[in-house]
């Protein structure tokens, strides 16, 4: 298997990838550069050995660049300081599983092997919006770890506007996709919904009114 380190420590980089290529694995040693970021494209790599903790957004920046291609590579992060909010970070941001060091080099190893035994069609089910996650297969919303109560047709109103979040969605589309055309909808629904999730998700900005058009939310950071 071919696998890229991306570490800032010359000592670790060099326990890791003695490790592994004592196992037979063929390692590529990078660090906060990234040097092989084209690399990725050209699918080299099946798995990304991280640094949670690059420092200057770092481990950020790789995370959003590297989830573009996980339908063929696993992240597995190696944290050498922090807590739980650090790791629940790294895997809210797209990692796959995450490490505390020290840690012994059969727990790495039956780590890599639990990852590479996921099928390769293996898709996340999590939709990320900053500190938002859509959880599409429970059909919940949760936001710095904590479940938002919503109504049912609240979280189909924001999950059909994340998952058409390229554009601005008319109240019309609103009403022929979220709504059953046999009820009766009132002119100011849809209105009284999105006040009801800005309120709900604390965040007056998550979804953004296109005057003349409709609603519209930002962006997210990764999608399934």
């Amino acid at each position: 298997m071919n696998i890229l380190i991306i570490e800032n420590s010359n000592t670790l980089a060099q326990l890791l990838c003695k490790t592994l290529e004592s196992y037979q694995h063929n390692v590529t040693l990078d660090d906060e550069s990234f040097a092989n970021k084209n690399l990725l494209k050209r699918n080299i790599f099946e798995l990304i050995v991280l640094n949670s903790d690059l420092g200057d957004g770092k481990t950020k920046e790789i995370l959003n660049y590297a989830v573009k291609f996980k339908s063929k590579i696993k992240i597995l992060g190696v944290c050498n300081k922090g807590g739980w909010t650090e790791k629940v970070d790294f895997l809210n941001q797209g990692g796959d599983d995450i490490l505390t060091y020290p840690f012994p080099m059969q727990e790495l190893l039956a780590r890599i092997q639990s990852l590479m035994r996921r099928p390769k069609n293996y898709i996340d089910s999590r939709i990320y919006l900053g500190d938002i996650i859509l959880d599409t297969d429970n059909k919940s919303i949760h936001k710095n770890e904590k479940e938002v109560s919503v109504r049912k047709k609240e979280y189909d109103l924001f999950e059909y506007l994340v998952r058409n979040n390229e554009r601005p969605i008319s109240r019309c589309e609103l009403l022929d996709h979220v709504w059953d055309y046999r009820e009766y909808i009132g002119s100011n629904t849809i209105d009284v919904h999105i006040n009801r999730l800005r309120e709900k998700l604390n965040d007056s900005k998550i979804i953004k009114t296109v005057h003349g058009i409709g609603y519209q939310v930002k962006k997210p950071i990764k999608a399934s």
